[in-house]
């Protein structure tokens, strides 16, 4: 069955910016005195939110230093002069590809709506959306929530929505609220930690997608 909307997680799926959280991530605990987290510790929680994320990471830190932390993380990621966020190369074409044969497209991310705002901006990727959703405005991932609140939204059944993601957390999220989802191994997570979830399948670039949804029907 052909879905009518796609749900598109951002950084890792869409967007290259895997290096650029963990290093941010990791100049922000040396700025607030804690120990440099290792990159493969934030490698595993990308995804979530950033209040998840430092709590995983800092679980010794009350609610003050939690704050300081990301304010800080927050103050790196979104400086202007921050020039990290680079949309994979063939994301555009496959946009525009799905666009065109008549796809609702849609953006669920663990990002705040700040930094997904100015993602959206900085890539021009604005007129591809009819909706979007942060994790600061409903439960993170893997919870179920920022899916069924795009479908009843936009009027679609969860039949006729797929995920695309490239996490654990993105495929966790879609078997969660009961929804199809396809994997990209070009983010945070290895293609055997995603062949552990339910997908309809892991392509190794977005450019497989667009004849990949097609053969669905």
């Amino acid at each position: 069955m052909l879905p009518r909307l796609i749900i598109f997680d951002w950084d890792g799926t869409l967007a290259d910016t895997t290096v650029p959280i963990i290093t941010t991530m990791q100049q922000t605990f040396i700025e607030c005195g804690l120990p440099e987290p290792k990159a493969e510790t934030v490698r595993a929680l990308i995804g979530f939110n950033l209040s998840t994320m430092i709590r995983r990471l800092a679980p010794e830190a009350d609610l003050d230093l939690q704050e300081k932390i990301a304010q800080v993380y927050t103050r790196h990621y979104l400086n202007p002069n921050n020039h990290n966020m680079k949309l994979f190369d063939s994301a555009i074409p496959c946009l525009q590809t799905l666009r065109a044969q008549g796809y609702w497209l849609a953006v669920a991310t663990g990002k705040g709506r700040a930094g997904l705002d100015k993602a959206i901006k900085q890539t021009q990727t604005a007129d591809f959306w009819l909706a979007t959703i942060c994790a600061d405005e409903s439960l993170s991932k893997p919870a179920p929530d920022m899916v069924l609140r795009l479908c009843d939204e936009l009027g679609v059944d969860k039949a006729e929505a797929v995920v695309v993601g490239d996490t654990v957390h993105d495929l966790q999220m879609a078997a969660n609220a009961g929804v199809r989802a396809i994997a990209v191994s070009t983010g945070a997570h290895s293609v055997e930690q995603l062949r552990q979830e339910n997908c309809l399948a892991i392509l190794d670039d977005l450019s497989e997608l667009p004849p990949f949804i097609a053969g669905l029907g």
